[in-house]
């Protein structure tokens, strides 16, 4: 009892910068089954007296692996600005993004999905269904899709069914088509796997249409064609929301319905009244009106989309040869680990994409 009170009376004076010391803390801490730092510079300080003692256990414990394991927190980076494709001035659905939705079942207690395609810009959305999963089922909602609106650039995630439509678009001679047609390639990009948030402004949509099919469906189970006549409804109600709020100046909110049908014609002239001259003031007049659409859409609604990047310590610079835990769905000590080896610039010149080497192979 006198040599612990002589001891906690006249601790030993230990610098705060010595191997020594940080390999005395390290060991402390695995002893006394991998405490705090509250804890463990209380037991410390009852034989030794570290300088600056509470910054020096906070960097040695960083150290501990198996800490890092379970306290590990997700890194966040700088948030990216939207993508020229969803704020240039473009025709509807020119840039498409593509998801599915369900299984719903059917009367006959088979399954069906919706195919989503939305555009980018004006945040139309068009629906369609299928009975599957499988690549040649989802090639005929693309076909369908095309025959009714016009996209010249798509973006998805790595579904199975969406890498093999567009290997299959690439085995095409595109060289003789756009010779002998005004056909031209569609471009497919794919966003990283196991990245969902990357197609965030299709995702937003798909939680939509999941929510008013609860509100619409609950547990009924319909027939193939009173399902689909319900996702027609669906598409309407969805492309009738408002994306801008009504100001002063403007009574009318803006809708994607709006661009979808472009100008609305409020009656059919008599035909022994129209000219050239009366056609050329209308086709002038009808032109004005699309650029006033889009002007308001530009001013109302694209200045909204500015992109919010919140401050967080958790912001964290990779470097090549940092090894990382690879979230999944098992339990975190089962997580697996992975070294990044290389880093994926974005055109802003921040890494957002990193690839990683692990056991079963190298992955984005």
């Amino acid at each position: 009892m006198r040599k612990d009170f002589e001891n906690l009376k006249y601790p030993i004076l230990l610098p705060s910068d010595h191997i020594v010391v940080q390999k005395m803390i390290i060991h402390k801490h695995k002893t006394l089954s991998h405490c705090g730092n509250q804890t463990l510079m209380s037991i410390l300080r009852e034989e030794f007296w570290i300088l600056k003692s509470r910054r020096t256990i906070r960097k040695a414990i960083k150290t501990c692996t198996v800490c890092k394991r379970f306290e590990a927190k997700h890194p966040e980076v700088q948030a990216a600005p939207l993508s020229e494709d969803r704020l240039r001035d473009s025709a509807t659905f020119e840039t498409t993004g593509i998801d599915l939705a369900g299984p719903l079942y059917l009367r006959n207690g088979s399954k069906a999905l919706v195919v989503l395609y939305t555009c980018a810009v004006y945040r139309a959305v068009h629906l369609e269904l299928v009975t599957s999963l499988t690549t040649d089922k989802f090639l005929l909602s693309l076909c369908r899709f095309i025959a009714r609106r016009r996209t010249s650039s798509i973006y998805t995630d790595n579904g199975s069914n969406f890498t093999g439509s567009n290997q299959a678009l690439n085995k095409v001679d595109w060289h003789k088509i756009n010779d002998d047609t005004s056909v031209s390639r569609i471009q497919w990009k794919f966003i990283p796997p196991s990245s969902p948030w990357w197609g965030g402004f299709w995702e937003l949509l798909i939680g939509l249409l999941k929510t008013t099919l609860r509100k619409v469906l609950g547990k009924a189970s319909l027939r193939y064609e009173e399902l689909s006549t319900i996702l027609c409804d669906c598409e309407n109600i969805i492309n009738s929301r408002s994306i801008t709020s009504i100001s002063d100046l403007e009574l009318e909110p803006l809708t994607p319905a709006m661009f979808l049908r472009d100008i609305q014609e409020s009656g059919i002239p008599e035909l022994d009244q129209i000219d050239s001259t009366n056609l050329q003031k209308r086709f002038l007049y009808r032109l004005k009106l699309r650029e006033d659409l889009r002007k308001r859409f530009r001013s109302e609604y694209l200045r909204q989309l500015r992109s919010y990047a919140k401050s967080s310590r958790n912001r964290y610079t990779f470097c090549v040869g940092d090894i990382v835990l690879i979230e999944s769905t098992a339990k975190r000590i089962n997580w697996p680990l992975g070294k990044v080896v290389q880093l994926i610039e974005g055109k802003d010149g921040v890494v957002r994409l990193v690839k990683i080497r692990t056991k079963q192979g190298d992955l984005l």
